[in-house]
């Protein structure tokens, strides 16, 4: 079912009301159409002139390595190193936190240890 008038985006202004939707050349170009390579005549273009030379893998490979490096050193200095104080807290816990589990775990081994002695 054709429209009997053109809706907003797609009047071209010169008052041609059928078939206006229908030909790309007299639809008006709005939002994704105004960027879009579709819309817009083809050109030609020069021919590229061929590489002199080629990377090669193992230069690609030395490339990403020293870039690999030098990215490393670039957020290591973005760390937030701790300080002595908190460094000393932090190994603390750690090791009361170890000791806790090594006590628990004795406990809990003893336990079994002597129900498997008494049942065999």
């Amino acid at each position: 079912m054709a429209r009997s008038r053109p809706a907003k985006s797609q009047g071209d202004g010169n008052g041609d009301k059928k078939g206006s939707s229908s030909t790309p050349a007299r639809r008006a170009r709005t939002g994704a159409d105004a960027g879009s390579r579709r819309n817009q005549p083809r050109t030609r273009q020069a021919a590229q002139p061929p590489k002199q030379g080629s990377v090669t893998k193992a230069v690609q490979q030395e490339r990403r390595g020293g870039r690999f490096i030098s990215d490393m050193i670039a957020e290591l200095r973005k760390v937030q190193w701790p300080t002595r104080s908190q460094l000393l807290q932090s190994v603390a816990v750690v090791l009361l936190v170890v000791i806790i589990v090594v006590v628990y775990l004795w406990a809990v081994d003893a336990v079994v240890s002597r129900v498997v002695n008494a049942i065999f």
